[in-house]
């Protein structure tokens, strides 16, 4: 008898299975019905999603509360669903410049409000459960899409002394709720791998410790099989691609507090994806791994997912880079080595918070077998060297756009020189760099955190060059370049 009902647990918990990747395969395919077609990058503001929260007070299953307001005095604002038992609370934005999952709680918005095939399910969890969303903590950080708030305090770091008004209207928030579940919505780095391998960690889950000594109690465990629930469906769409956040307790940190004060608390971070710049298909995921989190928790499919699921998911881990370059010859002193070269990129801001440029630099030199590139070559058998400063003045940008590219790069050049008063920007869209000054030619010196500036050959004849640390085949140089930068 007992051995029969083992059985039929164990069929049905796989059914189960197969009716969630199901579900979750169908958003999947279904999901630009939903998309919010005027969020279209990661850098939008309170002002671009205020229209889209009063949209919501004509809608009849949301109510929408202003509950607090920043220290620049920006609304922050509290939106509701569903009428269940369950309390199921989502934060988002925190910090100012992680958005993916604030896009991807805008396309739920409008899911719940769809009439089509999803209809069971919105009707099942809108009555099982009831949803509450804040979708932008932190709208100072936002305006001008920086990690920290107005004060330069993280407000990550500020559950228990709350010493920001961000910080204890969330507090206030989630005391009023007392929840039964929580989602802790952050960005991480795009150069975070899942364990040891070449695939980025794109969804980074965690079920935060509650103290130092990471105990599992019933509520942190709920957290851990739900997060096991996730790998499992989430795992047909990006196999090799999860991973789990640092588990060492922040005392702090808001997700380790809720997890300690009785609210299972899920940490989603959203890393990077190849040829994703913007996360839009990262914000997909999360639209996809948090509908597929509602369902398990108002069908209780959760429970039954073993803990060591959680368990085996991989860490995080640091092996990643934007550009690596393997296996090139690199001429000094008369001496000839085989290295590689790993290269990695920083977002600068500038022009307020929509515009920004990329600075890269030199991550590493050496035997980089350990690590990977988003863009990964092995150029075995082709030498390297730095860049130079073509020695002639121009004047003006319309001088520089008209030069003949490839031919500066054949002759060793990946930077010209301006003199021109006029000229003060930070970066240039030319795949060139741009300098006001013409410094002596310091030799053929490679080193960690400067600016990777490289002409690549074989067999003497100039295959690629590397401008800013983008990598420019010679023979089709593209007519809309990343951007260069201006070097002082």
């Amino acid at each position: 008898m007992i051995k029969h009902l083992i059985l039929f647990i164990a069929i049905l918990s796989e059914l189960i299975m197969a009716q969630d990747i199901e579900f979750a395969n169908n958003l999947y395919f279904k999901y630009q019905n939903y998309k919010e077609q005027t969020l279209i990058s990661r850098r939008f503001k309170l002002s671009d999603i205020l229209p889209l929260i009063d949209r919501l007070k004509d809608k009849n299953i949301f109510s929408v509360n202003k509950v607090g307001e920043s220290s620049q005095k920006r609304p922050i604002f509290l939106i509701t669903a569903g009428k269940g038992k369950t309390k199921i609370f989502l934060w988002s934005q925190m910090h100012g410049d992680e958005s993916t999952a604030t896009g991807a709680i805008f396309d739920i918005f409008n899911f719940l409000t769809g009439n089509d095939e999803f209809n069971d399910f919105r009707n099942e969890l809108l009555n099982k459960a009831t949803i509450y969303f804040m979708p932008m903590v932190n709208p100072d950080g936002a305006e001008v899409f920086q990690r920290r708030n107005n004060f330069e305090i993280d407000i990550n770091r500020d559950a228990v002394s709350q010493q920001t008004p961000e910080g204890r209207v969330l507090k206030e928030t989630f005391d009023s709720l007392k929840a039964n579940f929580g989602f802790n919505l952050h960005d991480q780095s795009i150069l975070y791998s899942a364990g040891h391998t070449f695939k980025s960690a794109v969804l980074s889950f965690l079920a935060p410790a509650e103290n130092f000594e990471k105990t599992i109690s019933e509520v942190r465990s709920n957290a851990m099989k739900l997060i096991g629930h996730l790998n499992n469906v989430l795992s047909n769409l990006i196999p090799g691609h999860l991973a789990k956040y640092s588990d060492d307790f922040e005392p702090r940190a808001f997700g380790d507090n809720f997890q300690k004060w009785g609210t299972s608390t899920i940490l989603i971070e959203s890393g990077g994806w190849k040829n994703d710049p913007e996360k839009q298909f990262i914000r997909k995921l999360n639209f996809i791994a948090l509908l597929s989190a509602f369902k398990s928790i108002a069908d209780k499919s959760y429970k039954s997912e073993p803990l060591e699921t959680y368990e085996n998911i991989p860490f995080n881990e640091e092996d990643l880079m934007n550009l690596v370059i393997r296996n090139v010859l690199f001429k000094k002193n008369g001496t000839e080595y085989k290295v590689d070269i790993g290269i990695t990129r920083t977002e600068i801001n500038c022009n307020g918070s929509n515009d920004f440029y990329y600075k890269s630099a030199i991550e590493d030199i050496g035997d980089l077998s350990t690590f990977f590139g988003y863009e990964d070559y092995n150029f075995d058998g082709m030498e390297i060297s730095l860049g130079k400063t073509f020695p002639q003045k121009f004047y003006s940008i319309s001088e520089i756009e008209s030069l003949n590219f490839k031919q500066l790069y054949e002759d060793g050049y990946t930077n010209v020189f301006i003199d021109s008063s006029s000229f003060n920007e930070n970066f240039t869209t030319l795949p060139i760099n741009i300098t006001h000054k013409i410094e002596k030619d310091s030799g053929n010196n490679l080193k960690i955190d400067d600016i990777p500036n490289f002409i690549i050959k074989k067999n003497g004849h100039v295959k690629y060059s590397v401008i800013n640390g983008f990598l420019i085949d010679v023979e089709s140089i593209p007519s809309k370049f990343m951007n260069g930068v201006i070097l002082e």
